[in-house]
């Protein structure tokens, strides 16, 4: 359908009903409930940071409004941007950098 088309609807993103209510995680894939009772699952390859994290890690997250956010990482997913395909895949270069700042992280806590 167009946009000239009578019959077109304009995508509305609903905050109440994409509003994250938990997170579980599966080997491949990052899932998250919404408060309409849907399970969006997101790829970790596109979260290098989370994908490297440990389950622990994994585990510390906060749910805001609109998100959901590791502190353990500094790292986040924004459901807006993720319900609306917003997400690229990063480069493999970037995902080795990003794993190394993963690793250092995990080295220093060693350390502590």
């Amino acid at each position: 359908m167009t946009k000239d088309s009578n019959l077109y609807i304009e995508p509305v993103l609903h905050d109440t009903r994409n509003e994250p209510q938990a997170v579980s995680f599966t080997n491949t894939h990052a899932m998250i409930e919404l408060a309409d009772g849907r399970i969006i699952g997101v790829p970790l390859h596109f979260f290098p940071l989370l994908e490297a994290a440990t389950d622990d890690e994994r585990q510390n997250y906060r749910l805001g409004a609109c998100d959901v956010y590791w502190e353990d990482i500094d790292d986040g997913i924004d459901l807006k941007a993720m319900l609306s395909g917003l997400y690229l895949e990063t480069s493999e270069e970037v995902n080795e950098i990003l794993k190394n700042q993963v690793s250092e992280r995990r080295a220093k806590a060693t350390l502590s």
